[in-house]
């Protein structure tokens, strides 16, 4: 009880303190951060910074096909690190085993010899059984039809699937296919599961003269239409904090996550050329994390993945961005520390201002202005978002630590 009365009392003194940050209309066209905004392609923005007269001349493509220029220095490297390249994971590997691993074993004579022949196909993938028994092997399994076709046996490995008896509306079912009938058991009601749930939802409480009443219960229900602006309920943090686990999966994707990394770099790149950079365009990714984290995504050509998983919990990516971003801010704002609050405090007030003036350059001076306005920005948050982040910091702090502080490229900053 004692600390439910510092939290509500540092919350009246927080939304006083902080209801505007000084100079807020001035510096927000640095940080803001517009999810409609059209962004070009990582191949365009790749193809406008980078320098290619730096690129490297290895003097080869592919390792099965390395040519014939005899080169000293070229020899050397190729001598340490030349069988580096075979045991690197092709990108499509574990999708194709996967999908291997599912198709029935009989299919594996109209795909395993066209996979012999590919330049750089995985050992992995041409040593798997069945795989590797059907190098340089005609189908022996092919449509009726098809059987007495003259020369047939020098069709190209490329079209050996359409010997199959089903690419022709052959009947051939698999006995292990059909669907086993599952007979139904018979349940009787259980009457005391349903008096103990009247008990504890008495329908009373459900009449229409009761539902217009606010209920504490109507926090867990989701934001229909979610905005930059919108109120944030328990719900919506629920619903969010579901979707990092299964989103931080993708870390284990060294190619998309270097991609994306890339795509933040070329996108800092691309908001100083457009006017809407930083000097430090980091800070955006420490106060909108997620919103940010849209924006590489879509550039990197990721945005499929985010928008399969954040859908899954009712979000448009835009919309969990939003929430996302809302979350932290109310987070960072409702497990405050002492310090932070008295230095937040300091600056409303501009104790700093005429300190800055006396000891530093305009252009210094500028750029701790723009530190401290990023310092407010994450700890904006509207009261009524605070309080259903107080709610719930428990879960949220538990899930940010089990997610090691990161939803898969963005930094999550809490306050303590």
């Amino acid at each position: 009880m004692h600390r439910l009365f510092i939290f509500l009392v540092g919350m009246v003194f927080c939304s006083y303190a902080f209801a505007e940050i000084p100079d807020k209309e001035k510096y927000d066209q640095y940080f803001e951060i517009d999810l409609n905004t059209e962004l070009p392609t990582y191949e365009e923005l790749q193809k406008s910074y980078t320098d290619h007269h730096t690129v490297y001349d290895r003097k080869y493509k592919w390792h099965w096909d390395i040519g014939n220029l005899f080169d000293a220095a070229f020899r050397s490297t190729i001598s340490i690190y030349g069988g580096t390249e075979r045991r690197v994971k092709a990108k499509h590997e574990d999708t194709l085993l996967q999908t291997l691993k599912i198709l029935p074993p009989e299919y594996y004579q109209y795909i395993g010899p066209y996979l012999h022949t590919v330049p750089g196909m995985s050992e992995k993938i041409l040593n798997l059984p069945g795989i590797k028994e059907t190098k340089n092997k005609f189908p022996t399994r092919i449509a009726k039809h098809l059987e007495n076709v003259e020369d047939l046996e020098f069709i190209s490995p490329h079209f050996y699937f359409l010997l199959m008896p089903e690419i022709w509306g052959e009947d051939t079912p698999r006995e292990d296919e059909q669907p086993q009938k599952i007979v139904p058991l018979k349940k009787e009601r259980n009457t005391k599961l349903y008096d103990t749930v009247r008990k504890m939802v008495p329908a009373e409480e459900f009449y229409p003269s009761e539902v217009s009443k606010p209920k504490d219960y109507l926090s867990d229900l989701r934001t229909i239409h979610i905005t930059e602006n919108s109120p944030l309920t328990s719900g919506d943090i629920k619903a969010f904090l579901k979707t990092i686990p299964v989103l931080n999966e993708l870390q284990k994707n060294d190619h998309a996550m270097a991609k994306i990394y890339s795509a933040g770099t070329l996108l800092d790149v691309w908001d100083m050329d457009n006017g809407r950079g930083l000097p430090i365009n980091t800070l955006k990714d420490l106060i909108y994390p997620c919103r940010r984290l849209v924006q590489k995504m879509r550039i990197a050509g990721e945005d499929v993945y985010l928008r399969h998983i954040v859908a899954q919990e009712g979000f448009t990516p835009e919309s969990w961005a939003y929430t996302c971003d809302k979350t932290l801010a109310a987070y960072r704002m409702a497990t405050m520390n002492h310090g932070v609050s008295q230095s937040l405090k300091g600056y409303v007030l501009g104790a700093n201002e005429k300190e800055l003036q006396s000891t530093l350059n305009a252009e210094a001076a500028e750029m701790v202005r723009l530190e401290m306005q990023a310092a407010m920005r994450l700890f904006y948050a509207p009261r009524s978002d605070v309080l259903e982040a107080y709610k719930n910091r428990e879960l949220l702090r538990d899930s940010f630590y089990k997610a090691g502080y990161s939803i898969i490229a963005a930094p999550i900053v809490v306050s303590n």
